[in-house]
């Protein structure tokens, strides 16, 4: 796909659209220094690539006869490249590749190798493997990315010569330079202090961390530097959520008839409170409101699931989210093991009651398969171990999960609770303290065998075994590499590079083993020091990033409070159930603590058809929910969401900053674009809007507010806004 405004500005109407934006070829972006450079001949893009075995030039065959890396025997090309700024120790695994034929049909090429060329200290010579689903295309485009930056697309032939696309606009040729270059020096990690970061990048640390970038927060933060603020955030005071009274579940009992009954019902009986909580942190714009813990504790919430679906008592769910707020920057075998004993997990996953007569491995296997190791056996880098006949291998067996299964049985609630109704005392099931065991009879004390092998020795009391199983799923080598990477995903980029995700699982294993060692101590999963390792990675950071494979779609809770922060809003927090809005995140299919399954909102593993891309959030992304999409953006801005009966003083935005600005065009679309897109804005996409806000005559009695709404409308809407990047 070549073409650029198209494909980033249309209105988003249906699912393609919206995948367009992290799939197509920027050819717009401005120029970003350091860009990987793959050489081409003089005159023309092809570029100088070789066989690696045979050292012929192209067109390539698909396989090289004679020659295998295991099983695989696809041709392997050697390209040259300049202006490589690997980091210390970082080698193939930071490199991506791509490539795209006349069809429009693109291709994941593997990385293989990456090495100095002899007496040419600044080229690099790249080995990349030819993609498996890659037949006799001809002509094809192909694309170098490092930390997010794609070089420039030089042609290759595979099978044969021609028919190949049109070049990217703009290309020239990149020939090497008449004086071998001198060699490419290894970055220094930024120290990232007071205003050592540009505005894009603190605009885009802002997505990230908080959110949304608001223009008083990125002046804020830019002036305090990354490093400051994430130290601010890990200690500032926990906004979190309120410790409900439990409720009977017999709703007669909890809320009699009468004048007060349905507002008891919102209130004990629904998510209601704390999505109005949540929203109500999240809008927060106080110097110390904890919007980092906000963001880590919802991806958290996202990989240790329980759903308002099934647990459907707010109290009951507000002491598991208190968990994830409490923990968010605190030690991951904390989690484990409070989430394991947590009421409501113990009720959404059937380890509460769980009997050795008759064990449930619910539990067991969604600890193993979500909240630590995954199905299978990972590099440290989170790319799968492989056997001798290139197949995955699993991480665990049946066995493993039913061994687990007795290790977590004779657990139970807590001594009930009692809540006063109406003046009378009522016992209530006691969701609030972590589980106990209360007869040790219930629990199976035979010998289990573990993870690795390992084995719990038998007659041991039902905490020992708990403890000890924890203890091995926690060291477990996946673990590191399994959390980092969806943390990673979450806060930052759907695909990280392997290289990414191995440097932030090493300082999971080891918080001194970090680009930003602070006030480390050699401890195996610190939380504070992963996410600082995730913000602070050179893929997150940078002006802009060109790799087509970068960026993040905003999920529907992110894209409305990025919208609303934006616009400097002011609300009741009333913007999910029972709002006089309507439920806008479960309009876009991502009803706030209802995830329809124990895979969340959205599997972490969804691919977008089409692309051999990750995209977890596209997986609810539709024809339907791209219009609503678009519908929801129209209604916060120009309409924002009315008073009522559930909805004390409503949503509204505030649009005085940019109404002063409307009367120049130029200076209302650059602000909109540092706040919005830190000034990725290209030439045409200015020209649609600058043509749009002039439609609006400077005669009109509410010109101002017309052009900001307009603006506003068609930047927040467009493709490139949806895709965080």
């Amino acid at each position: 796909m070549t073409e650029t405004t198209p494909c980033r500005f249309r209105a988003p109407l249906v699912r393609l659209a919206l995948m367009c934006a992290l799939v197509c070829v920027a050819g717009a972006l401005r120029t970003v220094s350091a860009a990987p450079v793959i050489l081409t001949e003089a005159t023309t893009t092809r570029a100088i690539a070789v066989d690696s075995v045979t050292k012929l030039r192209d067109p390539f065959p698909l396989n090289t006869p004679g020659f295998t890396v295991g099983a695989n025997s696809r041709t392997r090309v050697t390209l040259f490249v300049l202006n490589l700024e690997l980091l210390a120790g970082e080698g193939a695994n930071a490199l991506t590749a791509d490539a795209e034929d006349s069809a429009g049909r693109k291709y994941v090429l593997a990385v293989e190798s990456v090495l100095s060329v002899p007496g040419f200290g600044g080229l690099q010579q790249v080995v990349v493997r030819l993609a498996d689903d890659m037949g006799d295309v001809g002509d094809v485009l192909v694309r170098i990315n490092l930390h997010g930056v794609a070089s420039n697309r030089a042609r290759i032939s595979v099978g044969h010569a021609g028919g190949g696309l049109p070049d990217d606009p703009g290309s020239v040729p990149a020939p090497a330079p008449a004086t071998p270059p001198a060699p490419t020096p290894t970055p220094t990690p930024n120290q990232y202090g007071a205003s050592a970061a540009s505005n894009a990048d603190t605009v885009r640390f802002l997505e990230q961390a908080t959110w949304g970038a608001t223009n008083a927060e990125v002046a804020r933060v830019r002036s305090l530097g990354f490093r400051a603020y994430l130290n601010e955030q890990f200690n500032a005071p926990v906004s979190g959520y309120p410790s409900l009274p439990l409720y009977p579940t017999d709703q007669a009992l909890g809320c009699p008839a009468g004048a007060t009954q349905a507002n008891c019902l919102r209130d004990n009986y629904s998510m209601y409170p704390l999505q109005v909580k949540f929203f109500q942190n999240a809008l927060s714009t106080a110097a110390q409101s904890d919007q980092l813990r906000q963001r880590v504790a919802f991806a958290l919430h996202q990989i240790f699931v329980v759903s308002g679906r099934d647990i459907v008592y707010p109290a009951w769910m507000a002491y598991y989210l208190q968990i994830l707020d409490r923990n968010a920057f605190g030690n991951y075998r904390t989690i484990l093991q409070e989430m394991t004993l947590n009421p409501a997990m113990g009720e959404y996953l059937n380890m509460r009651g769980n009997l050795r007569t008759n064990p449930n491995e619910n539990y067991a296997r969604e600890i193993l398969q979500l909240f630590s190791i995954g199905t299978d056996e990972l590099n440290l880098d989170g790319t799968p171990k492989l056997d001798a006949q290139g197949r995955r291998i699993p991480s665990y067996t049946q066995d493993t999960i039913n061994n687990f299964a007795r290790v977590f049985t004779g657990w139970n609630l807590a001594a009930n609770k009692v809540t006063t109704i109406n003046g009378q005392p009522v016992n209530v099931f006691n969701y609030q303290d972590p589980m106990i065991v209360s007869r040790e009879q219930n629990h199976d004390t035979a010998a289990k065998q573990l993870l690795g092998g390992f084995n719990l020795a038998p007659n041991q009391p039902s905490a020992a075994d708990l403890n000890a199983a924890l203890d091995n799923i926690f060291n477990h080598p996946n673990t590191a590499p399994f959390i980092s990477k969806q943390l990673i995903q979450h806060l930052v980029t759907s695909n990280p590079s392997p290289a990414y995700v191995e440097r932030v699982a090493r300082v999971f294993i080891n918080d001194c083993d970090a680009l930003y060692p602070d006030a480390c101590a050699n401890t195996r999963g610190n939380l504070r020091a992963v996410v600082r390792a995730v913000l602070l990675d050179p893929e997150a950071r940078g002006d802009v990033k060109t790799d087509p494979r970068y960026g993040k779609l905003r999920e529907p809770v992110q894209l409305i409070t990025n919208v609303l922060r934006a616009f400097n809003a002011t609300s009741d927090g009333v913007i999910a159930s029972r709002s006089q809005g309507g439920d806008l995140p479960a309009n876009l299919d991502q009803p706030l603590f209802l995830p329809a399954t124990v895979f969340s909102y959205y599997t972490p593993l969804y691919e977008v058809p089409g692309t051999g891309l990750v995209g977890p959030a596209f997986e609810i992304l539709s024809t339907s929910t791209s219009l609503r999409r678009a519908n929801t953006v129209n209604q916060l801005l120009y309409q924002g969401i009315a008073t009522g009966a559930n909805n004390p003083t409503g949503t509204q935005l505030n649009f005085a900053a940019f109404d002063a600005l409307a009367g120049n065009p130029a200076q209302l679309i650059d602000a909109l674009d540092a706040l919005l897109m830190h000034n990725t804005l290209s030439a045409d996409e200015r020209t649609v809007v600058t043509t749009a806000v002039n439609s609006i005559p400077a005669t009109d009695a509410n010109f101002a507010r017309k052009r900001v709404l307009m603006a506003s409308y068609l930047v927040a809407t467009s493709h490139p806004y949806q895709v965080q990047r």
